[in-house]
């Protein structure tokens, strides 16, 4: 949870990951905002996100229809700016301070970490998905400058 400065981050890992820990981790969330997240099509495009939808099918909450919901994509789509985050990123001049990561790599990695349980694997993935989460209010701010 980001809110004025204040945050509260929560990292759900193997066995943690349960709809009882999702929700519990939520309970004073009064918006979640994602890239691409979304299960109920947007209104720009009429696609579906990936976030959602995956949580949906594994944990049997559809966290768009229990909170309040914001998806950076479908805003940037209307101001122009396609392809993934780190996409839309570099398009706004945004720095990250672990470049050269992506999906493919965080998908990796994570099947690293599942093989040897090598504790360095799920660091990595943790500070790159921690990373992903605050860059969403950097995207959010430069998103709103260019509205103005």
């Amino acid at each position: 949870m980001v809110d004025d400065g204040a945050d509260d981050f929560v990292q759900l890992v193997g066995e943690e990951v349960t709809r009882a820990s999702l929700m519990a981790a939520l309970k004073d969330v009064h918006l979640i905002v994602t890239f691409n997240g979304r299960s109920i099509p947007d209104k720009v495009k009429g696609y579906m996100g990936f976030d959602f939808p995956v949580i949906a099918a594994q944990l049997g909450v559809v966290l768009d229809q229990e909170f309040r919901h914001r998806d950076l994509c479908p805003e940037c789509w209307k101001q122009g700016l396609y392809g993934g985050l780190k996409a839309v990123e570099q398009a706004l001049g945004l720095k990250r301070q672990l470049p050269g990561k992506d999906g493919k790599w965080a998908d990796l990695t994570w099947r690293s970490y599942q093989k040897t349980k090598d504790k360095r694997f799920l660091d990595e993935l943790l500070a790159y998905n921690r990373e992903d989460v605050f860059m969403l209010c950097s995207l959010e701010q430069a998103l709103a400058k260019r509205v103005k």
